[in-house]
């Protein structure tokens, strides 16, 4: 049950830009070049200023949407470019959810994942992975925003 999904973080250093920089930072806020260079790690899933609503309790979150990713990207000072991560997720055995269940900790016992399904609490889907390894960065897509654009 492997799936490539859109995960949003922020980015605060020059990766990505027309004249720039292909190198990774180490700057401890650019969860962009942390992901990166280290993969993803649960312990920091919801770290991020403003980012801890955690809909399905503390975990990674990835979509198929990748404007719902972009939600989860920051505007720099110095650049009209975003990035996005494309990753790989293993789902394994899928727990489809359609209500906020903040308090997990892992997926319901028998599953391996949670999908939040388009419904009652969400506009768009999400899955979510409680474990380091069943999620690893593929791609990256460095692209200026259509808010920008016009």
């Amino acid at each position: 049950n492997e799936r490539l999904v859109f995960h949003g973080t922020p980015r605060h250093c020059s990766l990505g830009e027309r004249d720039s920089c292909t190198d990774l930072c180490s700057k401890s806020l650019c969860s962009v070049c942390g992901v990166l260079r280290e993969s993803f790690s649960v312990a920091r899933a919801g770290t991020a200023p403003d980012r801890n609503f955690l809909r399905f309790g503390h975990g990674i979150y990835t979509t198929n949407v990748s404007s719902k990713a972009d939600d989860y990207t920051n505007d720099l000072p110095h650049s009209s470019n975003r990035v996005l991560v494309v990753a790989k997720v293993l789902l394994g055995r899928a727990s489809v959810l359609h209500r906020n269940a903040k308090t997990l900790l892992d997926p319901p016992a028998g599953f391996d994942s949670v999908l939040g399904e388009v419904g009652v609490d969400l506009n768009y889907d999400e899955q979510v992975l409680y474990r380091d390894d069943a999620i690893q960065p593929a791609y990256v897509i460095i692209y200026e925003p259509k808010s920008l654009l016009f």
